[in-house]
């Protein structure tokens, strides 16, 4: 078991986590990730990564399945159960090539990756990439209204959101509406006036016992005015 330390007084620009065994793609890229401001730290266990990821944060998860001592879904379950400080960070899982297929319903489903172990350097890279380039969402209760428009009228729906980014939420409820459901929303933010107006596509629906909350995850298609520009400096000042 080996676990790379934060240098005391080091500034990193993020932080990531190896489980298992790793891929010659991750040793290779461990340089180039370092240089590039990331600071990786690498666990052979499985075990003793859950413990680690119960009290420290990390910006990515890479996890090389399969795992040593833990099985993948109670790995996935630790990760993003309530309370751990990772349960917003990026969750890549590495697999072998005939494993994607088995692995392949934990996509979106607490994983946000999956590159197959045989998989060239610039394949992983990028997955890393596109993790570390997410717009950073905030756990921030806000009230938030959903309209969807219908033939048959206005259907509305008065809920709560669970977290919050500048280009999507993850809302509690309203799961009667479908994905791909284009849906105006009007968020109530505590201490803002007056409240940021949009539309928001249902990208997918929950799953609630690996993310312990039953609603939807959407994806902000545009803001009336200057809603964008508010809300991003609602994320700055806090």
């Amino acid at each position: 078991m080996r676990y790379d330390g934060r240098a005391e007084g080091s500034r990193v620009a993020h932080e990531l986590l190896v489980v298992g065994a790793g891929t010659t793609a991750l040793h290779q890229l461990t340089p180039v990730l370092r240089q590039a401001g990331c600071h990786v730290h690498r666990l052979e266990q499985a075990a003793a990564a859950v413990e680690l990821l119960q009290g420290t944060r990390f910006d990515i998860v890479i996890a090389h399945h399969p795992l040593s001592g833990v099985g993948l879904d109670e790995f996935v379950a630790a990760v993003r159960s309530e309370g751990s400080p990772c349960r917003d960070s990026g969750l890549l899982l590495v697999v072998a090539g005939a494993a994607v297929e088995e692995v392949g319903p934990l996509l979106r489903h607490g994983v946000n990756r999956i590159v197959a172990a045989e998989a060239a350097c610039d394949k992983v890279l990028d997955a890393i990439a596109d993790l570390l380039g997410r717009a950073p969402r905030r756990s921030l209760r806000a009230v938030v209204q959903l309209e969807l428009w219908l033939a048959q009228g206005v259907r509305r729906q008065l809920t709560v959101t669970e977290n919050l980014s500048a280009t999507g939420m993850l809302v509690r409820g309203a799961t009667e509406f479908p994905v791909g459901s284009h849906l105006h929303f009007e968020l109530l933010v505590p201490g803002v006036a007056p409240p940021i107006l949009g539309e928001v596509e249902v990208a997918r629906h929950t799953d609630h016992l690996r993310e312990r909350v039953e609603g939807f995850g959407g994806r902000i298609v545009s803001f009336v005015g200057d809603g964008q520009t508010r809300l991003r400096s609602l994320f700055a000042e806090r």
